[in-house]
Order: C-alpha cells, then structure tokens, then sequence
C-alpha cells in the first residue's frame, strides 16, 4: 500500500509540474518522468493493474465530453472530410510503422502504435491492450506530438506565403 501511495504522489507532483510547463500533454509527461525516474532508481514505485482501467474509463468519459450537440449537427456537413482525413492518416500511420519497422528493427505493434497520428494518451493507452514495448511507444508519440506542435504552425505559415505569392 505504502508503494501504491507513493507512486500516487510522485505522479501528482510530476503531473502538476508538467501541466504548470504548459507543453502538451504535460500533465501525462511529468507522471511519467517522476515515476520513471523512480523507478530506474530503484524505488520500486507501483499501481494496481485495476488503476489502468480507471484511467482508460476517465479518459473515455473525458473524450465523450467532447461530443456536443454542436459536433452532432455538424457530422453531416463534415463526414466525407473526415472520413477521407482517418482513412489517409491510417494508411499513412500503418505505411510509416512498416517502414519504421524495417528500417530501425523496432517490433512492428511498437512501430505501428508510435507511428499512428492519434492523440498521445489515447494510443498510449490503447497500447496497453497490446504487447508492444510501451516506453518506446510513449518515446515515439512524445517525440511525434512535440515536432507536430513546433514544426506544423511553422510548415502551414510556409505554405501560406507560398499560396499567397502564386495569387499575385
């Protein structure tokens, strides 16, 4: 029990100093950064396995709070878009986990869930179900969403300028 309340601790000191840096996900990082500094230092921090369901449910009820009224009257507008958005970025996602794989030798459902563009906490969780190297699926989808954050803006601000130089 005394583990347990421990590693409840770590993650709420690391979870707050994580959301107070304002990065994304920082919350989720600065859990996973103080309790897994504990436990390459040997603490022995641990969670029931019951734990990992609790947080799927709360993330599956946060992620259902998200479906509005709003977003319901405009899936008819936007199901084709959408649809054509998740099919593209699936195949793409599958296409660089083989390659990924091959190139790198990294097992391909590691490879698979670090290359998919889902949100961070909701493939790392999904990961879970599966047995895949889950520190190197949080690498991949750490590293993916931090150069998302930083190069997307930059790369659409780019192709703006372009566009706009080719209307003139």
């Amino acid at each position: 029990m005394s583990h347990i309340l421990y590693t409840m601790i770590l993650a709420l000191i690391g979870g707050i100093i994580g959301d107070k840096t304002k990065i994304p996900a920082g919350a989720l990082l600065g859990a996973m950064v103080f309790v897994g500094t504990a436990n390459i230092l040997g603490s022995k921090p641990e969670l029931p396995k019951s734990f990992n369901t609790l947080a799927q449910i709360a993330l599956g009820g946060f992620l259902g709070l998200s479906v509005t009224k709003e977003v319901a009257a405009g899936l008819k507008n936007y199901i084709i878009p959408s649809l054509l958005v998740v099919i593209s970025l699936a195949v793409f996602g599958i296409i660089t986990g083989v390659i990924v794989s091959k190139i790198t030798g990294t097992e391909l459902y590691t490879s698979l869930f670090g290359s998919v563009p889902g949100g961070m906490q909701e493939m790392i969780v999904l990961s879970e179900s599966y047995d895949v190297n889950h520190p190197a699926v949080v690498v991949f989808q750490t590293v993916r969403r931090v150069l998302i954050v930083i190069l997307y803006p930059v790369m659409v601000q780019i192709l703006s300028k372009l566009i706009e130089s080719f209307k003139k």
